[in-house]
């Protein structure tokens, strides 16, 4: 048994029924050989080999405290068996891309049984050319995109010469409310009184290195809030998804070409479609807009918690990074964006060690629940946001991903995350080989449209390849 740390347990706490917090990845493959395509028992026990490679993890289910004292435990199940995780189903014809992006949707919105380990396959068949899809949801509490990504990785063989099987998990016996309790207030003491002295003595460290960090220079500016817009209305269960994909080649030209990041140029990107979105279907905010960046945490890697440690976890930072949609020129514009990004990331480069979820750890469950409860009312009453769109930029694999011993080649793969509350649109970027797939996940009641930002997406990729690159 484990217990989760702050943030992974902020994934727990701020769940409620109209925002799951889980996260989606969809691998789209093709018969490497026309006429041997895997039947689904066989793709299920590709899938089954995988969830072996990772049996420690995937046995795992989450054990709240009563009361929400401290934060859940993880424990093996004892009942578990991955069979009851695996699920097979058929797009109704012609299985084009609207299809499978319909069932994501609905896949996306159902909530997980939160007695079970945390996590989804569906093994989808009826998909055009004789394509299969395996989508894989999980709960955003085991792990973030990097950590994914390595595993995505990790589960296939690159090559024909198939994969590993692993062992069953030995399950442990859930513990009863009295043995939650007592190990909750223990470890909570621990906490109190070996962690914090320690913590304290490396936010010290931190700032010093901040402060090195600095040069002398101030603090870079951070966006205090976010304009309230129709990307924040907040509400209904209903989810929509749609993607669009860009050759990666264009999208390191366009960088090297405008002298920035693939991260800042996937802003930009964003920020002409959500420019035009807003145009169409309600107004551009006369303040900048603001992106909630998710970043692989930096400077913590000195810092090791009482609590655990050697289960996979989220271990990342949020950069704040304003995109002034009124800068009508894009290049302009994303050379804002660009410094803006680079301010962002220094900030918590700076900060190293003293993020708002750091100390996440200290703070019993219930304390979180209501502070995350009040901060919601309070945007709402202000209709002022922490952010206006989520937008994550996480590198895939660079190699073909290969699945069945060779027999399915993986084509393409997409990936989502969640949605707050206080949010309607999460835009989430990943790479596989020569492409870069841009995934649009809305809340249906507030934006019932998302394809008209993908389309937006396309758009703006085709106007920058003619008048920069053609």
């Amino acid at each position: 048994m484990k217990r989760l740390r702050g943030s992974d347990a902020f994934a727990i706490y701020s769940e409620t029924p109209t925002s799951p917090f889980v996260t989606l990845k969809v691998g789209i493959y093709r018969p490497t050989n026309s006429d041997d395509v895997p039947g689904i028992d066989e793709v299920k026990q590709f899938v089954l080999s995988g969830v072996a490679r990772h049996i420690a993890y995937a046995a795992m289910r989450i054990v709240r405290v009563p009361f929400d004292l401290h934060h859940p435990l993880w424990v093996a199940d004892p009942d578990f068996s991955p069979e009851n995780h695996i699920f097979h189903t058929r797009l109704p014809a012609p299985g084009d891309k609207a299809r499978l992006c319909d069932l994501i949707s609905d896949l996306m919105g159902r909530p997980m049984n939160p007695d079970r380990p945390l996590w989804e396959v569906w093994i989808v068949d009826g998909l055009e050319e004789r394509k299969i899809a395996i989508v894989a949801k999980l709960h955003h509490a085991l792990a973030d995109g990097n950590t994914i990504a390595a595993m995505v990785s990790d589960t296939h063989a690159t090559s024909a010469a198939g994969n590993l099987h692993g062992h069953r998990a030995d399950g442990e016996t859930i513990p009863g409310r009295a043995r939650l309790v007592r190990d909750a207030l223990v470890d909570l003491a621990r906490s109190y009184t070996v962690d914090i002295p320690r913590y304290y003595s490396y936010l010290k460290r931190a700032r010093a290195r901040g402060k090195a960090l600095a040069h002398g220079e101030a603090e870079p500016d951070m966006p205090s809030g976010a304009p309230y817009t129709v990307l924040n209305c907040s509400g209904g269960s209903g989810r929509l998804y749609r993607y669009e994909t860009a050759p990666l080649a264009t999208m390191k030209a366009l960088s090297k070409r405008f002298g920035c990041t693939l991260n800042s140029l996937v802003l930009g990107v964003c920020s002409e479609a959500l420019r035009r979105y807003l145009q169409q279907v309600d107004t551009v905010p006369p303040a900048p807009l603001v992106a909630a960046m998710p970043i692989g945490a930096l400077g913590e890697e000195d810092f090791k918690s009482v609590l655990n440690s050697d289960i996979l976890h989220n271990n990342v930072a949020i950069a704040i990074v304003p995109m002034d949609l009124n800068i009508p020129d894009f290049a302009e514009r994303l050379h804002v964006i660009k410094r803006a990004a680079e301010s962002a990331i220094e900030h918590v480069r700076r900060r190293g060690g003293r993020r708002f979820d750091n100390y996440l750890d200290y703070l019993p469950g219930s304390a979180i629940r209501l502070l995350h409860s009040t901060m919601n009312r309070l945007q709402e009453r202000s209709r002022r946001s922490f952010a206006n769109v989520i937008i994550s930029n996480v590198k895939g694999p660079s190699k073909p991903l290969y699945a069945v011993d060779g027999r399915l080649e993986m084509l393409e793969l997409l990936s989502t995350g969640n949605l707050n509350d206080g949010g309607s649109l999460n835009i989430t970027v990943w790479s596989y080989v020569d492409k870069v797939c841009f995934s649009c996940y809305t809340r249906k009641e507030a934006l019932p449209q998302p394809e008209l930002i993908n389309t937006h997406i396309r758009e703006v990729m085709e106007e920058l390849n003619a008048n920069y690159l053609g």
